[in-house]
């Protein structure tokens, strides 16, 4: 346990170089390919655009690519990235200092499609390399901080891309105009196999079929499908190899769906798992916190806290809405729901001043 005025800033690392900026890598050209997975990296995406970008480098033209990097934590998280290639050069290197939920596209150009190292560490110590291998067709990686390292990912943001096979167009995707949200609902499928997987994907909203196509989502990769800008629940249907998932999923309570095509399982995005626990009162008082998915209990803690005390746990290891179930004392329960993903925050279980307590989470 701490106390809440406690809290250290962390140290920030060095400013670093900046390449120039550019723009994304195209997505039609890649028809029916898998990437390979390579060390710890994963590999294999697309984009919806037809033209690869390139500019010149003074070795020839520059491979334009996109690293994207996100902060789901309850803390600001400041991130160095540097791309190295076969030789050990550093082709690329940049730093972002990250608020709570932020994500961030940075312009990354690179000599030619290849094999490279990826560092990503963060400012408290946190560090990890991946093998990339890029490719023109593809649009780069992305990099998600977590409480113990990084999560990496090739990516794709593929509404019509040669991934695609017959995805609808009947439904334009800026959608009627009414109930608009800050971005496109968005189905996520990704693939953690070593593999390529197909997936046979319908989505629809209200009577109408905004998706309906088979897409190729290759090894380590995440094909991010948008959809449309308009409010409600949408259903999913994707068929996989031996089995199918059958989902729904309401905007903009929960923007996007990612579909596990491996372990045919669904989630909401990148985890905030930190669950929080503080007192504000001037008393003591003991907190019982239990969290349950469905009929299941995950977890189960019971803490004493002093004024002005708190204690953070992981209770949970993947997004998701869970059940929260709070008594403080000998006090009744009262119950709440914890969406450990995006748009939503931190999450804290706060006893006030007159020793109540409620369930507290920020959304960005």
């Amino acid at each position: 346990m701490r106390r809440l005025d406690a809290t250290n800033r962390r140290r920030l690392l060095g400013a670093v170089a900046t390449l120039g900026s550019v723009g994304l890598a195209g997505c039609n050209a890649l028809v029916g390919s898998g990437g390979e997975e390579t060390s710890k990296g994963r590999d294999g995406t697309a984009r919806s655009e037809t033209t690869t970008k390139r500019r010149p480098n003074g070795r020839g033209e520059a491979l334009e690519q996109t690293v994207s990097v996100g902060n789901p934590n309850a803390t600001d998280a400041y991130v160095t990235v540097v791309v190295t290639d076969e030789s050990d050069r550093t082709v690329f290197v940049e730093s972002a200092a990250l608020t709570p939920g932020e994500r961030r596209p940075l312009d990354a150009s690179i000599p030619e499609s290849g094999s490279y190292r990826v560092l990503a560490e963060t400012s408290d110590g946190r560090r990890e390399t991946f093998e990339w291998t890029s490719d023109e067709r593809l649009d780069g990686f992305s990099l998600t901080v977590l409480p113990d390292g990084f999560d990496f990912w090739r990516v794709a943001w593929c509404r019509d891309c040669a991934l695609g096979r017959g995805a609808s167009d009947d439904v334009p995707l800026p959608g009627d105009g009414s109930g608009r949200w800050y971005a496109p609902a968005s189905l996520v499928l990704e693939n953690p196999e070593t593999v390529v997987r197909t997936a046979r994907v319908e989505v629809e909203l209200d009577d109408a079929t905004l998706v309906d196509g088979a897409y190729e989502v290759p090894a380590g990769t995440q094909v991010e499908v948008p959809i449309t800008y308009r409010s409600g629940e949408y259903r999913v249907r994707v068929e996989l190899d031996e089995s199918v998932v059958a989902e729904s999923w309401t905007v903009p309570g929960q923007p996007s769906l990612f579909v596990d095509v491996r372990d045919a399982t669904t989630g909401c995005g990148p985890a905030n798992s930190e669950l929080t626990v503080v007192n504000y009162d001037d008393k003591t008082h003991a907190v019982d916190v239990r969290i349950e998915s469905g009929d299941e209990e995950l977890f189960a803690e019971r803490w004493t806290l002093g004024a002005d005390e708190s204690t953070s746990v992981v209770p949970v290891s993947s997004s998701g809405r869970y059940g929260v179930r709070v008594q403080i004392d000998d006090a009744d329960p009262f119950y709440s729901v914890w969406w450990s993903c995006p748009p939503r925050g931190a999450a804290a279980v706060v006893v006030d001043a007159s020793g109540g307590g409620s369930l507290s989470q920020m959304r960005w």
